[in-house]
C-alpha cells in the first residue's frame, strides 16, 4: 500500500467551520483527504473543499452514526484513517502509519486508536522499534471511542449499523463497547510519548484536540487544561494557532 492509498477522512460540520478551516490547513499537505460535511448548498465554501480530493455530503438530520455509515458507504477504501475534525492533525509519519496497515491487514485488525494509551491489558504487541499495540478486551476501557483511528472500513460500517440511531455524544455508551468486543481493536503505547493536553501522542502522530466538551483548550503560561493535563510538547503548535485563527 503505498501512502497516497491511505484516506485521511475528516468529519465536520457547517457549525464549526472555524475548527474545520484550521483542520484543511493542516490536512492540505496530505494527499488523500475526503471531508464528510453537511450539505450546505447555501454556503460557498469552496476555498475549504478545495484543499480535499473528494466531499462527500450528510443529511444533518440524521443522526451522527448514520451520517458516517452513509459516507463511509460511497467509498472503496478497505481501510481508512478517520478523524474528527477537532483533533488538528499537526504531523504523521506515512511510512509508519503503511507499515500499521500492513499489520493489520496481517493480523485481521478491525480498528487501531492512534492516541498514546497507557497498556491496559497484558496482550502486549512490538510492532517496531519502541511502538506497542494494546489488545483492548474490557468494555471500560473505551474499546470504541472517537479518537483518530485506523478502522477497517466494513468494520466500522458495521459497527455504526447496529447504532444508526446514536449520537456523537452517546456513541461511546456501554451498549457499543459491549458490541465492540467482537472486533479485534488495539490500543497504541509509546515510552516516550508527548503531552498534548487532554490526550497524549506518539510521536509518529501528533495531533492537538482543541476543543473539548465545547469549549476551546485554554492557553496560560502553565501549559495545562483545566483538568490539569499538561500541552507542553505541543505549545508552539497551539500559539500559532491562536495567532493565525484566533487571535
Amino acid at each position: 500500500m503505498t501512502n497516497s492509498q491511505i484516506p485521511y477522512i475528516i468529519y465536520s460540520n457547517t457549525d464549526y467551520l472555524n475548527i474545520l478551516k484550521i483542520q484543511s490547513d493542516y490536512i492540505q499537505t496530505y494527499q488523500n483527504k475526503i471531508l464528510f460535511i453537511n450539505h450546505n448548498p447555501d454556503l460557498n465554501l469552496e476555498n475549504i473543499y478545495n484543499k480535499y480530493n473528494k466531499v462527500i455530503f450528510y443529511n444533518n438530520d440524521s443522526p451522527y452514526a448514520t451520517r458516517v455509515l452513509e459516507c463511509l458507504s460511497q467509498l472503496d477504501s478497505d481501510y481508512i484513517l478517520f478523524i474528527h475534525d477537532i483533533d488538528i492533525l499537526i504531523s504523521a509519519n506515512e511510512d509508519i502509519l503503511s507499515i500499521i496497515i500492513v499489520i493489520m491487514k496481517s493480523l485481521k485488525i478491525d480498528r487501531i486508536d492512534l492516541k498514546h494509551t497507557p497498556p491496559n491489558s497484558d496482550n502486549i504487541m512490538c510492532i517496531m522499534n519502541k511502538i506497542f499495540m494494546v489488545k483492548q478486551n474490557n468494555p471500560n476501557f473505551y474499546i470504541y471511542n472517537v479518537n483518530p483511528s485506523i478502522w477497517n472500513r466494513n468494520s466500522f460500517m458495521e459497527l455504526l449499523s447496529n447504532f444508526k440511531h446514536k449520537g456523537y455524544r452517546n456513541i461511546e455508551d456501554m451498549d457499543v463497547q459491549m458490541f465492540s468486543l467482537k472486533y479485534n481493536i488495539y490500543k497504541l503505547y509509546t515510552k516516550s510519548y508527548l503531552k498534548c493536553g487532554y490526550y497524549n501522542c506518539t510521536e509518529f502522530f501528533k495531533f492537538l484536540h482543541i476543543s473539548h466538551a465545547g469549549k476551546m483548550l485554554p492557553w496560560n503560561n502553565q501549559y495545562i487544561t483545566e483538568y490539569g493535563q499538561s500541552y507542553i510538547d505541543i505549545k508552539d503548535d497551539f500559539w500559532n494557532i491562536l495567532n493565525t485563527y484566533i487571535r
